[in-house]
Protein backbone atom coordinates (compact mmCIF):
# COMPACT_ATOMS: atom_id res chain seq x y z
CA UNK A 1 0.00 0.00 0.00
CA UNK A 2 1.14 3.27 -1.07
CA UNK A 3 1.60 5.58 2.02
CA UNK A 4 2.15 9.37 2.72
CA UNK A 5 5.04 11.00 5.15
CA UNK A 6 2.25 12.48 6.81
CA UNK A 7 0.23 9.01 7.29
CA UNK A 8 3.69 7.68 8.75
CA UNK A 9 3.99 10.43 11.31
CA UNK A 10 0.44 10.41 12.59
CA UNK A 11 1.78 6.78 14.53
CA UNK A 12 3.99 8.64 16.69
CA UNK A 13 2.69 10.30 19.65
CA UNK A 14 3.63 11.35 23.54
CA UNK A 15 6.96 10.32 22.77
CA UNK A 16 6.68 6.59 22.77
CA UNK A 17 8.76 4.55 21.00
CA UNK A 18 7.03 2.38 17.99
CA UNK A 19 8.20 -0.90 16.33
CA UNK A 20 8.88 -0.81 12.54
CA UNK A 21 6.36 -4.05 12.79
CA UNK A 22 3.93 -2.28 14.53
CA UNK A 23 3.76 0.35 11.57
CA UNK A 24 3.64 -2.28 8.88
CA UNK A 25 0.61 -3.38 10.07
CA UNK A 26 -1.08 0.07 10.69
CA UNK A 27 0.09 1.57 7.08
CA UNK A 28 -0.63 -2.17 5.86
CA UNK A 29 3.04 -2.61 4.18
CA UNK A 30 2.27 -6.05 3.17
CA UNK A 31 4.75 -7.07 0.77
CA UNK A 32 8.37 -6.95 0.64
CA UNK A 33 7.98 -3.54 -1.83
CA UNK A 34 6.04 -1.50 0.72
CA UNK A 35 8.05 -2.49 3.35
CA UNK A 36 11.63 -1.76 1.55
CA UNK A 37 9.85 1.42 0.96
CA UNK A 38 8.62 2.01 5.05
CA UNK A 39 12.37 1.09 6.04
CA UNK A 40 13.42 4.03 3.60
CA UNK A 41 11.65 6.55 4.77
CA UNK A 42 12.25 5.97 8.87
CA UNK A 43 15.72 6.27 7.77
CA UNK A 44 15.48 9.03 6.05
CA UNK A 45 13.64 10.80 8.98
CA UNK A 46 15.83 9.86 11.06
CA UNK A 47 18.94 11.27 9.21
CA UNK A 48 17.41 14.89 9.17
CA UNK A 49 15.87 14.57 12.71
CA UNK A 50 12.56 13.76 12.67
CA UNK A 51 13.31 10.74 14.47
CA UNK A 52 15.84 8.79 16.90
CA UNK A 53 16.06 5.59 16.77
CA UNK A 54 16.47 3.60 20.24
CA UNK A 55 16.49 -0.08 20.32
CA UNK A 56 15.28 -0.71 16.89
CA UNK A 57 12.28 1.30 17.50
CA UNK A 58 11.49 5.01 16.57
CA UNK A 59 10.32 8.16 18.44
CA UNK A 60 9.53 11.14 17.43
CA UNK A 61 11.44 14.83 18.21
CA UNK A 62 9.89 16.90 19.65
CA UNK A 63 10.76 20.58 18.30
CA UNK A 64 8.94 23.76 18.97
CA UNK A 65 10.57 25.56 15.94
CA UNK A 66 8.95 23.14 13.62
CA UNK A 67 5.43 23.58 12.46
CA UNK A 68 2.99 21.32 10.10
CA UNK A 69 1.29 23.68 7.68
CA UNK A 70 -0.30 23.09 4.29
CA UNK A 71 1.68 25.79 1.88
CA UNK A 72 -0.42 28.88 -0.19
CA UNK A 73 1.77 29.91 -2.91
CA UNK A 74 1.30 33.05 -5.28
CA UNK A 75 2.26 33.44 -9.07
CA UNK A 76 5.37 35.57 -8.21
CA UNK A 77 6.99 32.76 -5.93
CA UNK A 78 6.08 33.77 -2.53
CA UNK A 79 4.29 31.32 -0.27
CA UNK A 80 2.83 31.12 2.96
CA UNK A 81 2.39 28.17 5.33
CA UNK A 82 -0.90 28.02 6.98
CA UNK A 83 -1.05 26.36 10.12
CA UNK A 84 -4.02 24.23 11.01
CA UNK A 85 -4.44 25.82 14.87
CA UNK A 86 -6.86 28.33 14.21
CA UNK A 87 -5.22 31.82 15.30
CA UNK A 88 -2.14 30.64 14.67
CA UNK A 89 0.66 32.94 12.70
CA UNK A 90 1.04 32.32 9.07
CA UNK A 91 4.60 31.53 7.83
CA UNK A 92 6.86 32.84 4.74
CA UNK A 93 8.56 30.53 3.04
CA UNK A 94 10.78 32.28 -0.09
CA UNK A 95 10.71 30.28 -3.35
CA UNK A 96 14.24 29.46 -2.51
CA UNK A 97 13.31 28.14 0.63
CA UNK A 98 10.70 25.66 -0.85
CA UNK A 99 12.91 22.84 -1.20
CA UNK A 100 11.02 21.13 -4.21
CA UNK A 101 6.90 21.67 -2.43
CA UNK A 102 4.01 22.71 -4.85
CA UNK A 103 1.30 24.96 -3.74
CA UNK A 104 -1.10 22.64 -1.85
CA UNK A 105 1.44 20.48 -0.21
CA UNK A 106 1.18 19.38 3.37
CA UNK A 107 5.03 20.03 4.74
CA UNK A 108 7.31 20.54 7.97
CA UNK A 109 8.53 24.12 7.89
CA UNK A 110 11.31 25.17 10.29
CA UNK A 111 11.19 28.96 11.88
CA UNK A 112 14.64 30.71 10.71
CA UNK A 113 13.48 34.11 11.71
CA UNK A 114 10.97 35.05 14.14
CA UNK A 115 7.95 37.31 13.18
CA UNK A 116 7.54 40.84 14.34
CA UNK A 117 4.29 43.08 14.64
CA UNK A 118 4.40 43.99 11.19
CA UNK A 119 5.99 41.08 9.46
CA UNK A 120 4.92 37.26 9.67
CA UNK A 121 7.79 34.74 10.66
CA UNK A 122 10.06 33.45 7.81
CA UNK A 123 10.86 29.79 7.50
CA UNK A 124 12.11 26.96 5.15
CA UNK A 125 10.53 23.94 4.10
CA UNK A 126 11.61 20.97 6.13
CA UNK A 127 10.60 17.99 4.65
CA UNK A 128 7.39 17.36 2.81
CA UNK A 129 4.95 15.27 4.27
CA UNK A 130 2.11 14.98 1.45
CA UNK A 131 2.06 15.85 -2.03
CA UNK A 132 -1.43 17.77 -2.93
CA UNK A 133 -0.91 17.14 -6.82
CA UNK A 134 -0.86 14.07 -8.45
CA UNK A 135 -2.34 15.48 -11.36
CA UNK A 136 -2.21 18.77 -13.46
CA UNK A 137 -3.80 20.68 -15.70
CA UNK A 138 -1.46 22.01 -18.69
CA UNK A 139 -0.27 23.10 -22.10
CA UNK A 140 2.09 20.91 -23.78
CA UNK A 141 5.09 22.60 -25.61
CA UNK A 142 8.01 21.59 -27.49
CA UNK A 143 11.60 22.38 -26.78
CA UNK A 144 15.06 20.86 -28.20
CA UNK A 145 18.65 21.02 -26.57
CA UNK A 146 21.56 22.43 -27.92
CA UNK A 147 22.24 19.37 -29.48
CA UNK A 148 18.90 19.28 -31.68
CA UNK A 149 16.88 16.64 -29.39
CA UNK A 150 13.05 17.19 -29.04
CA UNK A 151 11.92 16.89 -25.95
CA UNK A 152 8.39 17.64 -24.57
CA UNK A 153 6.99 19.88 -21.18
CA UNK A 154 3.85 20.82 -19.55
CA UNK A 155 3.22 24.19 -18.35
CA UNK A 156 0.31 23.70 -15.52
CA UNK A 157 -2.53 25.89 -16.35
CA UNK A 158 -2.72 27.31 -12.41
CA UNK A 159 0.11 30.08 -12.22
CA UNK A 160 0.85 29.42 -8.47
CA UNK A 161 2.74 25.50 -9.49
CA UNK A 162 5.89 27.05 -10.18
CA UNK A 163 7.46 24.19 -12.49
CA UNK A 164 7.37 22.16 -16.28
CA UNK A 165 7.03 19.00 -16.07
CA UNK A 166 9.16 16.30 -18.26
CA UNK A 167 6.99 14.61 -20.47
CA UNK A 168 7.20 10.66 -21.50
CA UNK A 169 6.71 9.73 -24.40
CA UNK A 170 5.55 6.84 -23.58
CA UNK A 171 4.70 5.46 -26.93
CA UNK A 172 2.94 8.26 -28.52
CA UNK A 173 3.23 10.90 -30.75
CA UNK A 174 3.06 13.93 -28.27
CA UNK A 175 3.70 16.13 -31.46
CA UNK A 176 -0.18 16.46 -32.18
CA UNK A 177 -0.96 17.53 -28.21
CA UNK A 178 1.87 20.54 -28.53
CA UNK A 179 -0.78 23.68 -27.86
CA UNK A 180 -3.51 21.83 -26.45
CA UNK A 181 -5.02 21.33 -22.96
CA UNK A 182 -4.00 18.02 -21.50
CA UNK A 183 -4.35 16.06 -18.21
CA UNK A 184 -1.27 15.37 -16.71
CA UNK A 185 -0.06 12.51 -14.23
CA UNK A 186 3.10 13.02 -12.51
CA UNK A 187 4.94 9.92 -11.95
CA UNK A 188 7.82 11.89 -10.37
CA UNK A 189 8.41 14.82 -8.25
CA UNK A 190 11.17 17.26 -8.01
CA UNK A 191 14.69 15.75 -7.13
CA UNK A 192 17.14 17.71 -6.16
CA UNK A 193 17.61 19.72 -9.71
CA UNK A 194 16.15 17.59 -11.68
CA UNK A 195 12.76 18.63 -13.10
CA UNK A 196 9.25 16.71 -12.15
CA UNK A 197 7.98 14.56 -15.01
CA UNK A 198 4.93 13.50 -15.64
CA UNK A 199 2.30 11.37 -18.12
CA UNK A 200 -0.01 13.05 -20.63
CA UNK A 201 -3.46 10.42 -19.74
CA UNK A 202 -5.90 12.43 -21.65
CA UNK A 203 -6.11 15.48 -24.59
CA UNK A 204 -9.32 17.66 -23.32
CA UNK A 205 -8.85 19.43 -26.28
CA UNK A 206 -7.01 22.60 -28.78
CA UNK A 207 -8.52 24.76 -25.88
CA UNK A 208 -11.19 25.48 -22.54
CA UNK A 209 -13.69 25.87 -25.20
CA UNK A 210 -13.29 22.61 -27.01
CA UNK A 211 -12.34 20.53 -23.91
CA UNK A 212 -15.55 18.75 -22.38
CA UNK A 213 -16.41 20.62 -19.06
CA UNK A 214 -16.87 16.97 -17.24
CA UNK A 215 -13.43 16.68 -18.48
CA UNK A 216 -11.62 19.63 -17.24
CA UNK A 217 -13.86 19.97 -13.44
CA UNK A 218 -12.44 16.17 -12.70
CA UNK A 219 -9.02 17.10 -14.03
CA UNK A 220 -8.63 20.42 -12.14
CA UNK A 221 -10.05 19.24 -8.70
CA UNK A 222 -8.76 15.71 -9.42
CA UNK A 223 -11.91 13.79 -8.67
CA UNK A 224 -11.20 9.72 -9.83
CA UNK A 225 -13.50 8.89 -12.82
CA UNK A 226 -12.48 5.22 -12.83
CA UNK A 227 -11.61 2.39 -9.94
CA UNK A 228 -8.09 0.67 -9.28
CA UNK A 229 -8.53 -2.85 -10.63
CA UNK A 230 -7.37 -4.41 -7.22
CA UNK A 231 -11.27 -2.78 -6.23
CA UNK A 232 -12.93 -3.98 -9.09
CA UNK A 233 -11.71 -7.33 -8.18
CA UNK A 234 -12.73 -7.11 -5.03
CA UNK A 235 -16.01 -6.09 -5.48
CA UNK A 236 -16.24 -9.30 -7.95
CA UNK A 237 -15.02 -11.35 -5.56
CA UNK A 238 -18.05 -10.58 -2.86
CA UNK A 239 -20.96 -13.23 -2.80
CA UNK A 240 -24.20 -12.20 -4.89
CA UNK A 241 -26.50 -13.82 -2.63
CA UNK A 242 -27.54 -13.17 0.85
CA UNK A 243 -25.89 -15.65 3.66
CA UNK A 244 -27.98 -17.62 6.00
CA UNK A 245 -25.63 -16.65 8.77
CA UNK A 246 -25.91 -13.19 7.32
CA UNK A 247 -29.57 -13.48 8.12
CA UNK A 248 -29.12 -15.15 11.34
CA UNK A 249 -27.64 -12.55 13.29
CA UNK A 250 -30.41 -9.75 12.13
CA UNK A 251 -33.55 -8.37 12.64
CA UNK A 252 -35.45 -10.48 9.83
CA UNK A 253 -38.23 -8.05 8.58
CA UNK A 254 -38.87 -9.03 5.48
CA UNK A 255 -42.48 -9.92 6.23
CA UNK A 256 -43.58 -6.59 6.31
CA UNK A 257 -44.63 -4.17 3.47
CA UNK A 258 -41.29 -2.08 2.42
CA UNK A 259 -41.44 0.80 -0.03
CA UNK A 260 -38.69 2.75 -2.10
CA UNK A 261 -38.48 5.73 -3.91
CA UNK A 262 -36.81 6.79 -7.21
CA UNK A 263 -36.69 9.44 -9.31
CA UNK A 264 -37.32 6.68 -12.29
CA UNK A 265 -39.82 3.99 -12.62
CA UNK A 266 -38.54 0.77 -11.89
CA UNK A 267 -36.62 -0.33 -14.55
CA UNK A 268 -36.50 3.02 -16.38
CA UNK A 269 -33.52 4.65 -17.44
CA UNK A 270 -33.02 8.11 -17.93
CA UNK A 271 -33.57 9.39 -21.74
CA UNK A 272 -31.21 12.07 -21.51
CA UNK A 273 -28.12 10.24 -20.01
CA UNK A 274 -25.45 9.98 -23.12
CA UNK A 275 -23.50 6.94 -23.81
CA UNK A 276 -20.55 6.66 -21.91
CA UNK A 277 -17.20 6.48 -23.33
CA UNK A 278 -13.93 6.21 -22.33
CA UNK A 279 -12.09 9.37 -22.21
CA UNK A 280 -9.14 9.91 -25.37
CA UNK A 281 -6.01 8.49 -23.96
CA UNK A 282 -2.65 9.00 -24.92
CA UNK A 283 -1.35 5.75 -23.11
CA UNK A 284 -0.76 2.58 -25.08
CA UNK A 285 0.18 0.33 -22.09
CA UNK A 286 -2.00 -2.38 -21.51
CA UNK A 287 -1.67 -2.84 -17.65
CA UNK A 288 -5.34 -2.73 -17.62
CA UNK A 289 -5.00 -0.47 -13.82
CA UNK A 290 -8.38 0.65 -14.36
CA UNK A 291 -11.80 0.42 -15.55
CA UNK A 292 -13.14 2.63 -17.82
CA UNK A 293 -14.88 5.92 -16.97
CA UNK A 294 -17.07 4.87 -14.19
CA UNK A 295 -19.69 7.63 -13.69
CA UNK A 296 -23.32 6.49 -12.42
CA UNK A 297 -26.62 8.25 -13.94
CA UNK A 298 -28.72 7.57 -10.95
CA UNK A 299 -27.74 7.03 -7.49
CA UNK A 300 -28.39 3.82 -5.78
CA UNK A 301 -31.71 3.29 -3.70
CA UNK A 302 -30.14 3.87 -0.34
CA UNK A 303 -33.51 4.18 1.52
CA UNK A 304 -37.27 2.91 2.11
CA UNK A 305 -40.35 2.83 4.45
CA UNK A 306 -42.23 0.62 5.90
CA UNK A 307 -45.56 0.86 8.09
CA UNK A 308 -47.00 -2.20 9.90
CA UNK A 309 -50.41 -2.08 12.13
CA UNK A 310 -49.49 -3.04 15.65
CA UNK A 311 -52.21 -5.42 18.07
CA UNK A 312 -51.59 -3.11 20.69
CA UNK A 313 -52.95 -0.09 18.66
CA UNK A 314 -50.51 2.27 16.91
CA UNK A 315 -47.97 2.14 14.19
CA UNK A 316 -44.77 0.83 13.62
CA UNK A 317 -42.96 2.61 10.82
CA UNK A 318 -39.22 1.75 9.93
CA UNK A 319 -36.91 3.91 8.23
CA UNK A 320 -34.35 1.45 6.63
CA UNK A 321 -30.96 2.58 5.15
CA UNK A 322 -28.72 0.16 3.07
CA UNK A 323 -26.12 -1.64 4.87
CA UNK A 324 -23.12 -1.18 2.59
CA UNK A 325 -20.69 -1.65 5.50
CA UNK A 326 -21.25 -5.46 5.62
CA UNK A 327 -19.43 -5.62 2.49
CA UNK A 328 -16.47 -2.93 3.15
CA UNK A 329 -14.84 -4.53 5.74
CA UNK A 330 -11.97 -2.81 7.25
CA UNK A 331 -8.43 -1.96 5.27
CA UNK A 332 -9.37 -4.07 2.08
CA UNK A 333 -9.27 -2.47 -1.17
CA UNK A 334 -13.12 -1.35 -1.66
CA UNK A 335 -12.32 0.40 2.32
CA UNK A 336 -9.06 2.24 1.06
CA UNK A 337 -10.62 3.31 -1.70
CA UNK A 338 -13.74 4.85 -0.11
CA UNK A 339 -11.81 6.81 2.90
CA UNK A 340 -9.82 8.20 -0.23
CA UNK A 341 -12.58 9.11 -2.35
CA UNK A 342 -14.63 10.44 1.47
CA UNK A 343 -18.16 11.56 -0.43
CA UNK A 344 -20.06 11.17 -3.85
CA UNK A 345 -19.46 13.94 -6.26
CA UNK A 346 -22.36 15.23 -7.90
CA UNK A 347 -21.58 16.80 -11.45
CA UNK A 348 -24.74 17.85 -13.45
CA UNK A 349 -26.28 14.49 -13.89
CA UNK A 350 -23.49 12.55 -13.30
CA UNK A 351 -22.23 11.08 -10.16
CA UNK A 352 -19.19 9.98 -8.67
CA UNK A 353 -19.53 7.16 -6.56
CA UNK A 354 -17.61 6.16 -3.44
CA UNK A 355 -17.83 2.52 -3.82
CA UNK A 356 -17.62 0.68 -7.31
CA UNK A 357 -20.58 0.17 -9.24
CA UNK A 358 -21.50 -3.42 -8.63
CA UNK A 359 -21.18 -2.99 -5.13
CA UNK A 360 -24.21 -0.12 -5.73
CA UNK A 361 -26.08 -2.89 -7.48
CA UNK A 362 -25.49 -5.34 -4.87
CA UNK A 363 -26.70 -2.96 -2.15
CA UNK A 364 -29.25 -0.74 -3.48
CA UNK A 365 -32.92 -1.39 -2.56
CA UNK A 366 -34.23 -2.44 -5.90
CA UNK A 367 -37.83 -3.96 -6.20
CA UNK A 368 -38.42 -7.37 -5.00
CA UNK A 369 -34.82 -8.06 -3.38
CA UNK A 370 -33.73 -9.01 -0.35
CA UNK A 371 -31.57 -6.44 1.03
CA UNK A 372 -28.90 -5.95 4.18
CA UNK A 373 -30.29 -2.82 6.13
CA UNK A 374 -29.64 -0.40 8.85
CA UNK A 375 -33.06 0.18 10.45
CA UNK A 376 -34.61 2.77 13.16
CA UNK A 377 -37.90 1.84 14.01
CA UNK A 378 -40.44 4.09 15.30
CA UNK A 379 -43.36 3.25 17.53
CA UNK A 380 -46.12 5.24 17.50
CA UNK A 381 -49.27 5.84 19.04
CA UNK A 382 -52.80 5.95 17.30
CA UNK A 383 -52.04 9.73 17.15
CA UNK A 384 -48.59 9.77 15.61
CA UNK A 385 -46.93 11.01 18.98
CA UNK A 386 -43.71 8.97 19.21
CA UNK A 387 -43.58 6.37 22.18
CA UNK A 388 -40.48 4.74 21.99
CA UNK A 389 -37.49 3.85 18.75
CA UNK A 390 -34.69 1.05 18.32
CA UNK A 391 -31.67 1.07 15.96
CA UNK A 392 -31.11 -2.87 14.74
CA UNK A 393 -29.17 -4.19 12.34
CA UNK A 394 -31.89 -5.86 9.93
CA UNK A 395 -32.92 -8.24 6.95
CA UNK A 396 -35.56 -6.60 4.52
CA UNK A 397 -37.49 -7.51 1.44
CA UNK A 398 -38.28 -4.19 -1.00
CA UNK A 399 -42.22 -5.13 -2.22
CA UNK A 400 -42.84 -1.69 -3.90
CA UNK A 401 -40.71 0.86 -5.57
CA UNK A 402 -42.82 4.25 -6.22
CA UNK A 403 -41.55 7.21 -8.39
CA UNK A 404 -41.32 10.40 -6.55
CA UNK A 405 -44.39 11.62 -8.82
CA UNK A 406 -46.33 8.52 -7.68
CA UNK A 407 -45.17 9.27 -4.07
CA UNK A 408 -46.29 12.62 -4.82
CA UNK A 409 -50.00 11.98 -6.16
CA UNK A 410 -50.74 9.65 -3.16
CA UNK A 411 -49.94 12.65 -0.81
CA UNK A 412 -52.16 14.91 -2.86
CA UNK A 413 -55.59 15.91 -0.88
CA UNK A 414 -58.54 14.04 -2.87
CA UNK A 415 -55.84 11.51 -4.31
CA UNK A 416 -58.07 8.23 -5.36
CA UNK A 417 -54.35 6.23 -5.53
CA UNK A 418 -55.63 2.83 -3.41
CA UNK A 419 -52.56 0.44 -4.16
Amino acid sequence: MEFSIAALLANFTEDKLVAPKALEKKLDCNDETSQLKLQIALEALEKIGILIKDKGRYRRVAEEDVVEAKLRCSSKGFCFAIQDAEGSEDVYVRESHLSTAWNGDRVLVKIIKEGSRRRSPEGEVMLILERANPSVLARVKQTATPTGRVSYRAIPLDDRLLFELDLLANGTNLQEAIDHLVHVEVKRYPLGTHRPVGKVVQVLGSDAEAADDLDIVCCKHDLPRSFPAAVIKAAENLPSKLKKTDIKKRLDLRNILTVTFSKNEPGETNENDPPQTEPESFSDEAENEFDPTSFLSDPPIERALSIESLKSGGWQVGIHITDAAEYVQPETPIDREARKRGTCAHLGEKIIAVLPELLNDRCSLLLDTERLAFSILLTLDESGELLEYEIQTSVIHIDYQLSYHDAQAILEPGSDAED
